[in-house]
């Protein structure tokens, strides 16, 4: 596997220093003093600072909210570069956007709306110009960004919009909507950095997907090489099950990974919904799940209720609305009964226990995501890479090469723009200047 030997070159590299990166985190006014601890925190060893929402929205310039926004922070980055960003706010708070793709569904006119914080870690061209997803702008296309087509429409390129896709910045979301979930979500944050566990990991390996053993067996002989204690592997002869996952996670790994299916409440056979205040009782630990919408956190129009641009509620095609010609783009905040939540957000935002950050896919994931594990298992066995924001943009950088998305094309099915927008639709919900943990090189 073309995987392991980075890792393993990896592990063996030299340490390097990290310099003075630069951090920022953009938070709405009302919450600025709240973020008083995390700017202690971070100016230990980071060029801090704190945006205030509605400010840099006010300076922007743009088409929408999500651009001005966007614009800050590529014009911050162009002036003296920028290297993690922070979101403070969920769906009903901070400004999304929604990539597009042409999913093949009659009633909701071949189109899908997914939200995609990407688009805020990919602020530049190749030259360094403004990227702003949007090369396809005649009509109502100039209101659909970042186009993915190739699943109904098979004429043009998958990559309709032009997207860079290339992370400038490491970008993660706090999807927080009151004082109360901030503060729990910094209250860990905090604990973490203070007690900067040793690295420990937990892997299940759940039923009825993509056989992924081999190669968890290969990636957990690489991890322990460079530094890694693999405490639980549960993907032996037998399938994992909610009890003795909950056992393994009660545990206290720094990671657990996860291969197979999800839903949005649960790890398929591994954890249900249930299982979640039982964390509470369990160290925070970050979790990464390749599985489908276990990091659902947003609205999917218009499948499900949304708010669009022009302030119009629309009942979603899951409801029995009928679109007969391209639906009207999601609005960039979807608030109150339209503010969605899934299984990695739930675990965040427990006040103890759960994540202190969870990696995952906010909608259907494939197969292919499997490339996004391996990028980030070559991130996790290299000593120069120590926050978790740089090993998920290594584990973009690895998923971009690995399945040669520049090079792909439509086909009779509707596979191809799905490996292409795969790493649009995973996030990292949690600080992306969060330490990764310990690792003991002596036996290395």
């Amino acid at each position: 596997m073309v995987a392991l030997g980075l890792i393993l070159l990896a592990a063996q590299a030299a340490a390097g220093g990290e310099g003075a990166p630069r951090a920022v985190a953009v938070v709405p006014a009302a919450w600025k003093e709240e973020m008083a601890p995390w700017l202690e925190l971070r100016r230990r060893d980071f060029q801090v600072e704190l945006l205030v929402l509605e400010e840099e929205l006010a300076r922007g310039r743009g088409a929408d909210a999500p651009e001005r926004l966007k614009r800050r922070l590529w014009e911050r980055w162009k002036a003296e570069g920028l290297d993690y960003v922070l979101l403070v706010g969920d769906a009903d708070t901070l400004p999304v956007r929604f990539m597009v793709l042409d999913r093949r569904t009659e009633a909701a006119f071949d189109t899908a709306f997914y939200p995609s914080d990407l688009y805020y870690a990919d602020l530049a061209e190749e030259d360094g110009s403004f990227e702003d997803w949007n090369d396809w702008s005649e009509g109502h296309h100039a209101g659909w960004f970042g186009e993915v087509r190739g699943e109904t429409d098979k004429s043009g390129p998958i990559d309709r919009d032009g997207v860079h896709y290339l992370p400038e910045a490491a970008v993660g979301r706090w999807p927080v909507s009151n004082r109360e979930e901030l503060r729990a979500v910094l209250g860990k944050t905090l604990a973490w950095e203070e007690r900067r566990p040793e690295a420990t990991l937990f892997l299940a390996h759940a039923a009825g997907w993509v056989d992924a053993r081999p190669r968890l067996d290969l990636l957990s002989a690489a991890w322990r090489t460079a530094g890694w204690e693999v405490e639980t592997a549960l993907y032996g002869r037998t399938e994992p099950d909610p009890e003795t996952t909950l056992g393994a996670l009660r545990a206290g790994p720094a990671l657990a990974i996860h291969v197979g299916h999800g839903t949005a409440t649960g790890w398929q056979g591994c954890l249900r919904p249930g299982d979640v205040p039982v964390l509470r009782a369990a160290p925070p630990a970050v979790y990464l799940s390749v599985g489908c919408s276990t990091a659902h956190w947003c609205v999917e129009p218009p499948y499900q209720p949304y708010l669009d641009v022009d302030g119009i509620l629309h009942a979603g095609t899951n409801a029995g609305e009928v679109f007969t010609e391209p639906p009207p783009a999601p609005a960039p905040l979807q608030p109150g009964r339209l503010d969605e939540s899934g299984l990695g957000e739930r675990l965040l935002l427990l006040e103890e226990g759960g994540a202190v950050a969870y990696l995952g896919c906010c909608t259907g994931a494939q197969p292919c995501a499997l490339s996004l594990l391996d990028g980030f298992a070559v991130a996790l066995a290299d000593p120069g890479v120590t926050r978790l924001g740089a090993a998920w943009n290594r584990a973009l950088e690895h998923y971009v090469e690995a399945e040669e998305l520049r090079g792909l094309e439509p086909d009779e099915g509707w596979y191809p723009p799905s490996i292409f927008f795969q790493g649009m639709k995973f996030l990292l919900l949690g600080d992306p200047c969060l330490s990764l943990p310990l690792r003991d090189r002596r036996g290395a």
